[in-house]
């Protein structure tokens, strides 16, 4: 198994967070420096990472590092769903999942006025592997606005801006080809994090869709409602 996917997978960090730790000489293979993101991994390999974060850890390679024993559902949300157990107000998604997936674990909020892409688990640990601001995880999202995002406010947002004492920030913003649609990308998020920013700088927000979060995709032929495991 590659060294890239490999750390995608064991310890969820994103591929710009790995390609930094190897361009910094910060990964060691049996304790020779790795300078390939293609390097190997073989059983019994000892993985040695140092990180201002983390100090130092060792990872021993073995064959079951590629079979998980947890299962990751993907669910396409639709609008009008809270992302939680249960809500006195609200229609929760797990009313619109099978009964057997009441007791997964989400991975990330996306609010009741926001679609696509969530993520459930049958590992708690995994939630605060997705969740702890550490690991970096990129979440990505399509916006659509009622007008064109201005050049300087995209420069003002990957550096940072306040709202109601909070410095929130966007790793990126780019133009796709539709029209007044955007993909924000971040590997941090506070409570309602795109919204604020986009109302702090006085667009009207159309619609918000998370497409991606770390290595997962949400499948374009996945319908709103429905569901698949990976």
């Amino acid at each position: 198994m590659q060294i890239i996917p490999f750390l995608q997978n064991s310890k969820w960090l994103s591929r710009r967070k790995i390609v930094s730790l190897i361009q910094n000489g910060q990964i060691f293979l049996n304790n020779q420096k790795i300078e390939s993101y293609k390097s190997e991994l073989k059983d019994r390999d000892i993985l040695t990472i140092i990180d201002e974060e983390w100090n130092k850890e060792n990872i021993t390679i073995s064959e079951k590092s590629e079979s998980p024993k947890w299962k990751l559902i993907l669910f396409n949300k639709p609008k009008w769903y809270v992302v939680s157990k249960s809500d006195p107000h609200n229609a929760t998604i797990y009313e619109l999942l099978p009964e057997e997936f009441k007791n997964r674990y989400y991975i990330g909020r996306l609010d009741k006025d926001s679609r696509g892409l969530v993520l459930l688990t049958n590992t708690p640990s995994l939630v605060h592997q997705f969740e702890h601001p550490k690991f970096q995880i990129e979440k990505e999202y399509l916006i659509q606005l009622s007008t064109p995002f201005r050049e300087w406010d995209r420069q003002k947002v990957k550096s940072w801006i306040i709202d109601e004492w909070e410095q929130l920030k966007f790793l990126d913003i780019q133009p796709t080809k539709e029209p007044l649609t955007y993909k924000v990308i971040l590997n941090e998020w506070k409570k309602r994090h795109i919204r604020r920013v986009i109302k702090k700088l006085w667009y009207n927000l159309i619609d918000l869709k998370r497409i991606k979060e770390a290595q997962y995709t949400l499948p374009k032929d996945l319908p709103e409602w429905e569901w698949k495991f990976v």
